[in-house]
């Protein structure tokens, strides 16, 4: 748990933990709330099942208003990590253009800035201008810098030779950051996922970023 008041839960979801039930899903978020805190929660906003990180839940209907009209009009900031393949050039810079939705064309924009770069692999933060359905991880691969592991939108080929060779076989990316106005401005950080945290001791990646590793690979 990231944070918890009368109004809101916000939760630190791990990499393989659909939000939903459905076809396939053992245990979900929904679920797994209502079993730890007793309450069933009501979504406002999504992370696909291998995204981890911070995750919003509305503890009553008139929350969940709220806080999807906080959303719906952009006012929340969502900064997300993820490891790319290759080196952004630009070093930070915004990404627009289409990306496709249930098959359909729809405007996004994405805002990116390099952290830290190593063996071919970049850390990158990124920030939605819009909250599309997979777009960071269209954006980065039409920008030429997929993101690592992404079987959907990525390079298969680079993702199974780093599966071979730094056991890299989840999706690496996750809310980083959320800055939610809701009342007072809440803030909270998600911890570094597992799979992120041992990719940063085999490559040397991420020594930018404080506490991701405590030696040297």
């Amino acid at each position: 748990m990231l944070y918890s008041d009368d109004d809101i839960l916000i939760i630190d979801k791990p990499s393989g933990l659909a939000v939903q039930p459905g076809a396939g899903v053992r245990i979900s978020v929904l679920e797994a709330v209502e079993r730890d805190y007793g309450f069933r929660p009501f979504l406002v906003h999504r992370l696909d099942r291998e995204t981890a990180g911070a995750l919003v839940l509305a503890r009553s209907p008139r929350s969940a208003a709220a806080l999807s009209g906080i959303m719906e009009e952009r006012r929340a900031i969502k900064l997300y990590r993820a490891v790319v393949i290759g080196v952004p050039d630009p070093a930070e810079g915004l990404l627009e253009g289409d990306v496709r939705v249930k098959g359909a064309p729809v405007s996004a924009r994405t805002r990116y800035r390099l952290i830290d770069q190593a063996k071919g692999f970049s850390l990158v933060e990124a920030e939605l201008g819009t909250g599309r359905m997979h777009q960071i991880r269209q954006h980065f691969a039409a920008a030429g810098w997929p993101i690592l592991a992404d079987d959907r939108h990525g390079n298969f080929r680079a993702n199974k030779a780093a599966a071979r060779e730094y056991g890299a076989k989840r999706l690496f990316l996750y809310a980083w950051r959320l800055v939610l106005p809701f009342g007072r401005t809440i803030d909270v950080t998600a911890s570094i996922p597992p799979h992120f945290a041992d990719f940063f001791v085999r490559t040397g990646l991420g020594a930018s970023v404080a506490g991701t590793r405590e030696t040297e690979p």
